[in-house]
């Protein structure tokens, strides 16, 4: 028989062949990955009835889109971000508060402000792709974040959510997140567009911005996240913008987003956000969150009335009508649903959807968090060089303060995650000091609203006397201070940039007691210090330093870390010296952001006010040299890049990292201009007498301004001088270019 086997085997194939090609030409073309993503879209597309087509634009639940079975379109799950992964069982006020058993438990990372201390966009990226992997770990598809709004007011209670105060540095934290996330096949959401700058009456305030502060400063962190990262959902605001609610303004959704900028993927409604149909879905909005009875339980609720959220606008029984009566165009809708289908695709979800691992919280993610959280610290006073601390010489410490104890890993709000465990000041530098040195402990002040008990002129003396006693007999002594989630937080504004009280009253009190008096300042924004920064000999910034906060603090204090993180925010003296001040929260549900494009140290450097600590500043326990600075070429025709480079050595005794910042001064433009812009920045890792060159390329956007007379980019012809230092006011080296007409 052995002479049947060849023409056995040819008759087989061919009828395997005839079998695959059968399989392959019954497969819709939608179903088949080898397919280009608008072929599979658009396929789909035309097999979808509009009543399935409608179904996909208002949410199935709370955090969940509607899916199609008999299309096999999965649901989009959604999680909280931007910091890590919270429950989506509903609003955070519900969640939050929940037993810790029911609670979703990841990887708490440091909060965004913490994470653009570090001005380190290999480590955020990082941190990303680790937020991606655990987003996937617990079945979901997409995280909210990252928060990109900037930092107007140093009040608005989700600063601590965001990357600081300059468009620069949070577009290129925001590209460097989102490529994290979206390498794991997570969508990440860009949030929230536009100009959600204050918590206060974030419902229905009305902010009035011009167009040049738009295009200049709180638009760049939202076209980087489109254009350069490909951001694959864009989350629109609660407010109005210019008398338009954001989730139904044109101009935003339609006008910049997709025809200036290219996006070409799903905008969702931040939850609660939406109140009319035909306006919202033809100015652009693909998703309606929350969704199903959830939505409709919650929307019952008095406390989501009074806050003035709405909601429910983009069900089918609302659309539906509105299409039959030519308000809304099939054309319209398709083009919302092919939106979300192309992400769909593009992501991978359709074809490996996501599930359910236990690879939550890994060794290697807990690394990150420690190490994001350590390069976020901020050293801002060491006078004597107190720190790091010597153990031949500090044998015992007292730790005092109501973030002591405590690991205050977030602020408040939808992002606040509940991590397995976290690692509070007091413990990181008890287990750091291992035998070597002696660590008590005093609280000394309860933190305000916390322990009512405690908050009473009596027991605050109390507690103030038992920790000044406690200093009096230490070498030295570490005050952790700062806010709390329930006082920092989404949902309200800070009420004073003061510390809460009694904190005040401790440090002045511990300071007087202790020479060696450090204080560590644990919340997610500026503090005052004028009371007591002349008596206290150093002062570090833990910001939201996650759950290895504890650790990472404890690193620095003694010397296992070189403080390296950088402001990415000014510091004020006072509340009046804030470019927003008398122009916030607004009168009438009305917001003038009269200061326009002078936000930040650009309001400082042109009204000549001295911050307490200035954008980009940051000491470290080394020193570092700027040397031979050279601009090529000195003559550029437009379009030309300029090449920018500089000696950079650490010509001090320890390894450390230095931020070298790099700013741009137009003083020949026909409109006024800041007196410096950051354009570029650079975080160097250097060995003690290690040298090495510095290298920046500056292109035409470095040189431009937004010219609302052409609606378009200018850069000018003319001398643009090139600052570089260490920080926005300690400027070392200065060169210059022509840029030729």
């Amino acid at each position: 028989m052995k002479h049947f086997r060849y023409p056995v085997l040819i008759l087989c194939a061919a009828i395997l062949s005839i079998a695959q090609n059968q399989t392959s030409s019954d497969i819709p073309p939608y179903k088949n990955p080898s397919l280009p993503v608008e072929q599979r879209v658009q396929d789909l597309l035309g097999r979808m009835t509009l009543q399935e087509k409608v179904a996909m634009l208002s949410g199935a639940d709370w955090m969940q889109s509607v899916p199609n079975a008999r299309l096999g379109i999965p649901s989009i799950k959604m999680a909280d971000g931007p910091l890590g992964i919270r429950s989506w069982a509903g609003p955070s006020a519900e969640t939050n508060a929940m037993v810790s058993k029911n609670k979703v438990m990841t990887t708490a990372f440091p909060a965004g402000v913490a994470m653009a201390a570090t001005w380190d966009t290999d480590l955020v990226q990082s941190v990303g792709q680790a937020i991606g992997q655990e987003v996937k770990a617990v079945g979901r598809d997409m995280i909210l974040g990252p928060t990109v709004n900037i930092n107007r007011t140093p009040l608005w209670g989700r600063n601590f959510e965001g990357y600081g105060e300059d468009p620069y540095l949070t577009s290129r934290l925001a590209v460097a997140y989102i490529k994290g996330v979206q390498a794991e096949g997570v969508i990440a959401t860009v949030k929230h567009f536009a100009a959600n700058n204050q918590e206060f009456e974030r419902h229905r305030i009305n902010a009035i911005v011009d167009e040049r502060a738009l295009q200049e400063i709180y638009f760049p962190a939202f076209k980087a996240a489109v254009q350069d990262a490909g951001v694959w959902s864009v989350m629109s605001a609660y407010n109005k913008l210019n008398g338009v609610y954001c989730a139904q303004n044109p101009f935003l959704l339609k006008d910049t987003l997709r025809k200036q900028w290219g996006f070409k993927n799903f905008v969702v409604s931040d939850w609660g956000s939406t109140y009319s149909t035909a306006d919202t879905v033809n100015a652009g909005m693909d998703v309606e969150m929350p969704g199903g009875q959830p939505m409709r339980d919650w929307l019952k609720k008095p406390k989501t009335q009074e806050a003035g959220n709405g909601s429910g606008w983009l069900v089918p029984e609302k659309v539906l009508p509105e299409i039959s009566s030519g308000k809304i165009s099939t054309a319209t809708i398709d083009d919302n649903v092919a939106s979300i289908l192309r992400v769909i695709f593009v992501s991978g979800q359709f074809d490996k959807p996501h599930t359910k691992t236990s690879e939550l919280d890994t060794p290697p993610q807990r690394a990150l968090a420690r190490k994001a959280a350590t390069e976020s610290i901020v050293l801002l006073k060491n006078s004597g060089d107190l720190l790091p601390l010597n153990p031949s010489k500090i044998r015992s410490i007292v730790v005092i303060g109501p973030n002591a104890a405590v690991a205050r890993t977030g602020g408040g709000g939808s992002s606040l995650v509940t991590p397995q465990y976290s690692i509070s000041p007091l413990k990181g530098i008890q287990d750091r000091s291992g035998q070597r040195v002696r660590v008590s402990y005093a609280l000394g002040v309860s933190m305000e609203g916390e322990d009512p008990g405690k908050d009473t002129a009596e027991a605050q003396a109390q507690l103030r006397n038992e920790a000044v006693d406690a200093a009096a007999k230490a070498d030295a002594a570490i005050v952790v201070v700062g806010r709390s989630p329930a006082l920092e937080s989404e949902d309200f504004d800070i009420k004073s940039l003061d510390l809460p009280t009694g904190q005040d009253d401790l440090i002045e009190a511990v300071a007087k007691a202790n020479k060696n008096t450090v204080v560590v300042i644990n919340a997610g924004g500026p503090v005052i210090m004028s009371r007591w920064i002349p008596q206290v000999p150093a002062i570090l910034d833990l910001w939201y330093g996650g759950q290895e906060g504890g650790n990472a603090i404890a690193d620095v204090l003694f010397g296992n870390a070189n403080p390296s993180g950088k402001l990415p925010v000014s510091f004020v003296k006072q509340w009046k010296d804030s470019p927003a001040y008398g122009h916030y929260p607004g009168e009438n549900l009305q917001v003038d952001y009269a200061e326009g494009i002078y936000v930040g140290y650009r309001y400082f450097d042109k009204q000549k006010i001295e911050p307490l600590f200035p954008f980009g500043y940051g000491l470290s326990y080394t020193k570092f040299d700027y040397n031979d600075l050279k601009v090529s070429p000195n003559k550029v025709s437009s379009g030309t890049p300029v090449e920018v480079t500089l000696r950079l050595r650490n010509s001090g005794s320890r390894a450390g990292a230095e931020v070298v910042e790099l700013y741009v001064h137009d003083g020949h433009a026909s409109v006024d201009r800041p007196l410096q812009e950051l354009k570029a920045f650079r975080r160097v890792n250097l060995a003690a007498g290690e040298t090495t060159d510095v290298r920046f390329t500056l292109d035409q956007s470095a040189m431009a301004f937004y010219s609302t007379a052409k609606k378009d980019w200018v850069a000018e012809p003319g001398q643009f001088d090139v600052l570089v230092g260490s920080s926005s006011r300690d400027i070392r080296l200065k060169g210059s270019f022509d840029l030729q007409p």
